[in-house]
């Protein structure tokens, strides 16, 4: 029996489509995200903090201004 149809006869036997095991497994997912979207909130937040204190020179190289970079440097945590 190959794996396909034993995952459609399992299919059809009438179980129930809740399962403790599929529910953790979407929650952990859930966290899992929501952990990575945080982290990458953090390092945006880093890198305008660096961007802040760049000096004149450093920032010509990127070609920003101050005022670019100071607004980006304003940006709250969620932005």
């Amino acid at each position: 029996m190959s794996t396909l149809s034993s995952v459609r006869s399992f299919a059809r036997t009438g179980t129930p489509s809740f399962s403790l095991g599929r529910t953790v497994a979407l929650m952990a997912g859930a966290v899992v995200v929501g952990i990575e979207a945080v982290m990458t909130r953090a390092e945006l937040a880093r890198s305008r903090r660096q961007l802040s204190e760049l000096d004149e020179r450093l920032l010509r190289d990127i070609g920003l201004d101050r005022a670019t970079a100071r607004f980006e440097a304003h940006k709250g945590f969620w932005a």
